[in-house]
């Protein structure tokens, strides 16, 4: 087995060209500041598969690689500030359930509001342990002093139900989400025109995609892992193949932004789609580059924003 060596910028952008991708003087110095495995997970979208695992670049430019690298970039940002509103709505909408219901600290026994038909137990238990351990973690590092109200936290130094699931990450309203009572769900999923199975379906989407843009993941490419719940008008849209008379949709972007944008409009109808639109219709410059992301067509892309 041979051991991979270190390459020059130029060598990098070698690997490129001899693919038959058009690249030009100094186009090297771009692996200064972005890894060669990051442009080529970009770029390979647009090659052509020879087979056997070669791909060929031919008729691609380097610097459209470059572009497309700068317009997913943009896409998780912009994507990225509509999923804060879902976010922080869930959260707010979630705590003042469980607060009216089981009063300030109620949510700390997960007993009380799970789904034991749904839930073990132990799953309880262990779910109830990791997030109060989350929670005084979580305020051992805050910046700022929570403590000056004590009339906010019980004995054991835990905060009220509307603090806490401020400071809880996504994934663990998303858990506790999961481990909900339909009674508790059901009211939740109302204020967002859903059914419980879509607006679990929805968000464990969501979270999936979030780290995709926090951590600096391709997201014009994503194909989500777990298909969401799929609303029939959707179909109009998107991509999707028929078996057996029944309709499998795709599980690329388009997907995720359809469900997002339903979230969104039920939270802030006036929400300013501009910049999220004008980056995806970049993107999509041709109806190939739309159904890349699970469009029908350009056209489509540009009818739905």
């Amino acid at each position: 087995m041979n051991t991979p060596k270190a390459l020059s910028h130029d060598e990098l952008l070698t690997l490129f060209s001899d693919k038959g991708m058009s690249v030009s003087e100094g186009d090297s110095f771009i692996f200064q500041h972005i890894n060669y495995y990051k442009l080529k997970n970009i770029a390979k979208p647009l090659a052509i598969n020879l087979g056997k695992g070669k791909l060929s670049y031919e008729g691609l430019k380097f610097k459209d690689i470059i572009k497309r690298y700068y317009q997913d970039k943009d896409l998780r940002i912009f994507l990225l500030h509509a999923i804060e509103e879902v976010e922080i709505s869930i959260k707010a909408n979630f705590a003042n359930i469980l607060g009216e219901r089981y009063g300030a600290f109620g949510y700390l026994d997960f007993s009380t509001w799970c789904n034991k038909e749904k839930t073990t137990k132990e799953y309880i238990c262990q779910q109830e342990f990791l997030v109060k351990e989350a929670l005084l973690g979580s305020l051992k590092r805050m910046s700022y002093n929570l403590n000056s109200n004590q009339e906010n936290f019980n004995e054991e130094g835990s905060p009220t139900v509307w603090i806490a699931f401020d400071l809880l990450t996504l994934g663990m309203i998303v858990k506790m989400l999961d481990m909900l009572s339909e009674k508790n769900l059901t009211r939740l999923a109302s204020i967002y025109g859903c059914t419980n199975n879509e607006l679990i379906s929805w968000l464990k989407c969501i979270y999936f995609i979030r780290n995709i843009c926090a951590h600096n993941g391709n997201l014009i490419d994503i194909k989500v892992r777990k298909k969401p719940k799929v609303r029939l008008p959707w179909y109009d849209n998107i991509v999707y193949h028929e078996i057996e008379g029944a309709k499998k949709a795709t599980n690329r972007f388009a997907i995720v932004l359809l469900i997002i944008m339903e979230l969104v409009r039920q939270i802030n109808p006036t929400y300013d789609w501009g910049y999220l639109k004008q980056t995806i219709n970049k993107i999509c410059i041709d109806d190939k580059r739309a159904i890349l992301m699970g469009f029908q067509s350009k056209e489509k892309v540009e009818s739905l924003l």
